[in-house]
């Protein structure tokens, strides 16, 4: 995409903090006056924003916070604010204040799109999403820009938004959901390419080397420590007839790591001071002091105060009465800021791995904070790259290097690893918070040829897969590394076959080191390959048969997007674009790895001929015209097995297949108690867990209207059980909707008596598995989830069931097994039945150890991590009671949780085929 013409160009840097707008008049095209070789001087837009609950005044930064004031305290009572005024008031007041939006858009384990902010804060509190807040901070920024220039609104005009480097695709896409639901289009850059540009423009510099150079090639490192990431890109230059030429050859890995970890440190700090005790605040009030301890960081690093008085306020009635103080002076955050994140490191080191790491708020923050060490990896994995010449220049960006003692650590670090012991030059910054901006103006000047233009071809290769092959992970690059924009490569060797009318799910990696060809088959490591969110494509049927032979092809495309396609080997077909998925609910393909090929999906499968026998069987049964004996009824499981083989080895694409025949005809489940239960129990075991394959949303949409009509014979036992069996198994496949209904219907069954549940007409029967399936509903709202919970804590007291605290650590599971960890219930919600839970009787509840770490897994996350105390207490009765090690650990520190542990806890074994990466986010 080649930008124009419009009136201005526009660069905008959302960055985690603050968003800095920057601008320039656009010059004239070609042919109709002579664009000129310099590039202007881009302007910094001053936001207007509010300073204070009743003044507006323009700024150059716009924090990028939201705060919800309460009714009267800012005129016409919106329902957020952004700007100072927002971030003021967020150290003052716990629980309505939203920051680090950007560092959730890159969070998979959470629903971006999902109103989930502020983290950890009360039911009823008002609450955004991740994507919502960032287009709310662009519609700031727009409106502010058209009340200035009215005649050139910000919706008309060549606007460039810049993202971290280490941004992936989906990441990227959500940035461009916010600023489209802003009403604009924009153009992405990456955040390091946007200062160097800068950079050029405010210094000789780079033309100087690149003469001293000779037409040799040499190197910048670019490291941009921003709120949220610590951002690494290499940039190779050279002169060229009398002239620079720039191009960015490698990006770093995603380093959640920046800013906000600093405060958090210094917090911590504070924290100790003025909690009494060793107790620790809870996380609505970390928050709050996190967000004063930035503000006292950035007036002593700015150089103006020797230190700072950090005042945490009390809450409601004791908001000024409950405030505590302590002071941070220059020494201790030069100490916490240099030595802990600025430490001298060896050439070559890696990040260490932690025991646990600076982790406070959701959010998976890097457990190495060194990020010198980060650096020296990131230099160490492109050695290739730098050649024996090492980094020739250092650009440094970001606020936090506007403190001397901060940017001598990493220019030290940096002359440490020289090869030949110099020192690199270190390129000018005159303004660190301002550069990305001008520079994403000076990007959409290049566009024009306005200037120079820094190439930026594809830094990380593409490879799309699995296909195992002795254990190993198999995938074929589909763009290489390299690539440059506007280049298609195709795997023209590898060709695969789709079914048409269904879509396919093929995972997909990346790598920043590997250079392979299109089409190259490669063995995936961990060490070179990063895994990306799956890519979904989906085949229409043409009338041309029921399968189609594709080959794959990938583009870096104009605007700096990934641009993957399955493109039919019949040319007659057009290419189908392959989509990023966020929800993750479509099977796996593979491509095969041997050579033109035409291959059939790597995923097990039953022969035809089975399966077709295997369907006959369930439509005598179930089918419109069925007319099966009572026996056949019963026995319609044990048929299958003798065609299929035991029931835990069918895999998904034959139980999938089942599952379409029985919701073909739903209804014949009605015509006698043995159809009902047979029904219930072929149906549930078929879509369990009721995602994994691409149909399962659409299966599920079928199958949860059924819940409706409950039981046709409800004096069954065996029915109930079956029926809520088959609920629980499928659970996973349920929105949020659907999972209220289920708690509408039975909770009265459990509620107590005033509180305002209303009974069912008849109790069902096979309520020990009613339990199960209330407690496996992980995406029903917090709040009614803790409600459950406390109803069967109560029963614990009159019954010492295993299967009661099984359902209990269910509910108040720290880790879900599919749904956003938003839905988590708090912890200070669970720690009371973990108080009740150590008062039980361990020797005769099996379930306790298992229940205890559910309920007390360490995550590193405040608002669902319970008190140490408990944690404690529980370890010595898991000692005592001879828990698995394992758990043990897992209760003591932050252990991740493996997918052997996911499956066990769904209680039952998974469709083969299944991966349960494959889990949607909400």
């Amino acid at each position: 995409m080649t930008l124009g013409p419009s009136k201005h160009i526009v660069g905008i840097d959302l960055g985690t903090t603050h968003a800095v707008v920057a601008w320039c008049d656009a010059p004239a095209p070609k042919g109709k006056k002579r664009a000129p070789t310099r590039a202007p001087v881009p302007e910094v837009f001053e936001i207007p924003q509010l300073v204070a609950a009743s003044e507006i005044a323009p700024r150059a930064l716009l924090p990028t916070c939201l705060y919800a004031p309460v009714a009267g305290e800012v005129e016409g009572d919106p329902v957020w604010v952004t700007g100072e005024h927002a971030r003021r008031r967020g150290a003052e007041v716990t629980g309505r204040f939203v920051a680090s939006a950007k560092s959730w858009l890159s969070h998979a384990a959470v629903d971006r799109l999902a109103a989930i902010l502020p983290w950890g804060a009360d039911e009823g509190t008002p609450r955004v999403s991740p994507v919502d807040a960032s287009a709310r901070y662009l519609t700031h920024v727009r409106d502010a820009w058209d009340a200035a220039h009215p005649h050139a609104p910000l919706a008309t005009l060549d606007v460039v938004l810049t993202v971290p480097a280490s941004f992936d695709e989906v990441a990227r896409a959500l940035t461009l959901e916010a600023a489209k639901a802003a009403g604009l289009t924009v153009r992405l850059l990456e955040e390091p390419t946007a200062a160097f540009y800068e950079a050029m423009r405010v210094s000789a510099d780079v033309a100087r080397l690149a003469h001293d150079a000779g037409g040799e090639e040499f190197h910048v490192l670019v490291v941009d420590v921003g709120g949220g990431t610590t951002d690494l890109s290499l940039v190779a230059v050279k002169e060229e007839r009398g002239q620079v030429a720039a191009r960015r050859v490698a990006t770093g890995r995603h380093i959640l790591l920046g800013g906000d970890n600093m405060d958090l440190a210094l917090a911590h700090i504070a924290e100790a001071r003025l909690v009494e005790g060793g107790e620790r605040l809870d996380p609505l009030s970390l928050g709050q002091l996190v967000v004063a301890c930035r503000d006292a960081k950035e007036r002593v690093l700015g150089g103006g105060v020797d230190e700072a008085r950090v005042t945490l306020l009390g809450r409601g009635s004791k908001l000024v009465g409950g405030a505590r103080a302590v002071t941070l002076t220059r020494a201790e955050i030069e100490s916490v800021v240099v030595d802990g994140f600025f430490p001298r490191v060896e050439r070559g080191a890696k990040p260490e791995r932690a025991r646990a790491g600076l982790v406070a708020f959701g959010l998976p923050y890097e457990r190495d904070p060194a990020i010198t060490r980060h650096v020296a990896a990131f230099l160490a994995r492109h050695a290739e790259d730098l050649g024996d010449g090492g980094v020739a220049a250092l650009l440094l960006n970001g606020g936090v290097f506007r403190a001397e003692p901060v940017a001598a650590a990493m220019r030290a670090a940096v002359a440490h690893w020289s090869p030949d012991g110099r020192a690199p030059h270190v390129l000018p910054n005159v303004d660190p918070e301002l550069a990305v901006a001008r520079g994403a103006v000076l990007y959409g000047l290049a566009l024009r040829d306005v200037g120079r233009r820094v190439e930026s071809s594809a830094a990380r290769g593409y490879y799309v897969g699995v296909a195992t092959d002795g254990g190993d992970k198999r995938a074929v690059c589909i763009l290489p590394r390299g690539a440059r924009e506007g280049e298609r490569h195709v795997a023209r060797e590898r060709v695969l076959e789709l079914a048409v009318g269904r879509a396919a799910r093929f995972d997909l990696y990346a790598s920043d080191v590997a250079r392979h060809d299109a089409g190259d088959v490669v063995t995936i490591d961990d060490d070179a390959y990063e895994s990306l969110p799956p890519i979904v494509a989906r085949l229409p049927s043409s009338g041309g048969g029921d399968r189609v032979a594709v080959t794959l092809s990938g583009e870096l495309s104009a605007t700096g997007q990934l641009v993957l396609s399955c493109v039919p080997v019949d040319a007659s077909r057009p290419p189908v674009r392959l989509e990023f998925e966020l929800r993750a609910e479509a099977p796996r393909t593979s491509v095969p790895p041997a050579p033109t090929s035409i291959a059939p999906s790597a995923r097990a499968s039953a022969p035809p001929a089975k399966l077709d026998e295997a369907r006959r069987i369930v439509e005598h049964v179930f089918g419109k015209k069925a007319a099966a004996t009572e026996r056949e009824v019963k026995d319609v499981a044990r048929d299958l097995e003798k065609v299929l083989g035991e029931r835990p080895t069918w895999p998904m694409d034959t139980v999938r297949a089942l599952a379409d025949v029985l919701l073909a005809n739903p209804g014949a489940r009605r015509r006698s108690p043995e159809h009902e239960r047979a029904f219930w129990a072929l149906a549930g075991f078929c879509m369990r867990p009721g995602f994994g394959d691409l149909g399962d949303a659409q299966r599920v949409s079928r199958f949860a209207p059924l819940f409706e009509g409950r039981l046709a014979f409800p004096d069954e036992a065996r029915g109930w059980q079956q029926f809520f069996i088959a609920w629980r198994r499928v659970a996973g496949g349920l929105d949020e909707r659907a999972q209220l209904a289920i708690r509408d219907a039975f909770d009265g069954v459990l509620a107590p008596k005033g509180a305002g549940f209303k009974a069912p007409k008849r109790a069902p029967h096979a309520q020990d598995e009613m339990v199960q399936t209330l407690a496996a509903l992980e995406r029903v709202p917090a709040d009614r989830r803790a409600l459950l919970g406390d109803w069967l804590v109560e029963r614990t007291y009159g019954d010492a069931d295993s299967r009661l605290w099984s359902a209990i650590a269910r509910v108040g599971a720290r880790v879900p097994l599919y749904a956003s960890v938003h839905h988590v219930v708090p912890a200070k919600a669970v720690e009371p039945w973990i108080e009740r839970l150590l008062r039980e009787k361990w020797p005769s509840l099996q379930a306790a150890p298992h229940a205890a770490v559910q309920l007390a897994r360490v995550t590193g996350d405040r608002a669902r991590d319970v008190s140490e105390r408990l944690r404690g207490e529980l370890v010595k009765r898991m000692v005592a009671a001879g828990a698995k090690d394992a758990w043990v650990q897992a209760v003591r520190e932050h252990v991740e949780v493996s997918d052997d542990e996911r499956r066990e806890a769904f209680g039952e074994g998974l469709p083969q085929g299944l991966s349960l990466a494959a889990a949607p986010a909400s």
